[in-house]
């Protein structure tokens, strides 16, 4: 079995070495490396192309998004979980605006965190519930103040470019699902589902999966959070 490769980041000894042995336990995971400032994240992410970076609690606002921005910049598939104390709808946005796929507070347990590295492993996005709520909210307003405007001009929106079977992989990368997983649902294979996946990037003009959804959020919410 191939391990997951995860690259750990935290300013503080204690906190880095705790995230290393809790990864490390896992036998399905291996943490190729902890590194304690955004330069180091940026360069071994770029070096050791891991399968998952952590940006531990450690890190300002401002480390945070600097480091997240430079990785999605140069290794744009690779998934990048943010762990804050900060959870607010603000600090959200801007972490998924600079490229990160995973936020998670201070507040989860070590069971959480493995899931949640095993998520973005394999293709899905984790986003902390405590954040979900202020999410809608902010989508629904977004919303209804494009009503109108989404009504006459929807026919010409990135999402009317997606094919029926591309609606359906992005409703199920809307729910945090793999590749694999939207693969078995929808009988395609892995590298099909893939497929998908490049070209809801390529119609929506997004980099990563959170960026899709965010998109198809607020052109339509229907259209990701319906069954077709």
């Amino acid at each position: 079995m191939q391990r997951i490769s995860v690259l750990v980041a935290d300013p503080a000894d204690l906190a880095r070495q705790g995230l290393g042995g809790l990864l490390s336990a896992q036998n399905d995971m291996e943490v190729v490396a902890a590194v304690k400032t955004v330069d180091e994240v940026v360069q071994q992410s770029i070096t050791l192309s891991p399968d998952v970076v952590i940006l531990g609690y450690g890190f300002s606002e401002s480390d945070r998004l600097d480091a997240t921005r430079h990785i999605a910049k140069n290794k744009p598939w690779t998934p990048i979980l943010v762990l804050t104390d900060r959870l607010d709808l603000d600090s959200f946005l801007a972490v998924v605006r600079a490229g990160a796929q995973g936020y998670l507070g201070g507040d989860i347990d070590g069971a959480r965190l493995i899931e949640a590295v095993r998520m973005l492993s394999a293709g899905g996005s984790v986003v902390d519930h405590n954040v979900t709520k202020d999410l809608f909210a902010y989508v629904g307003a977004r919303s209804a103040g494009m009503s109108g405007k989404r009504s006459s001009s929807l026919g010409g929106s990135p999402l009317s470019r997606l094919t029926p079977r591309e609606q359906e992989v992005l409703r199920f990368i809307a729910q945090g699902r793999g590749n694999k997983e939207i693969g078995a649902l929808l009988g395609i294979s892995v590298g099909t589902a893939k497929t998908h996946v490049r070209h809801i990037f390529r119609k929506l003009q997004v980099s990563d999966r959170t960026g899709a959804v965010m998109t198809a959020l607020e052109i339509d919410p229907a259209r990701i959070t319906t069954a077709a």
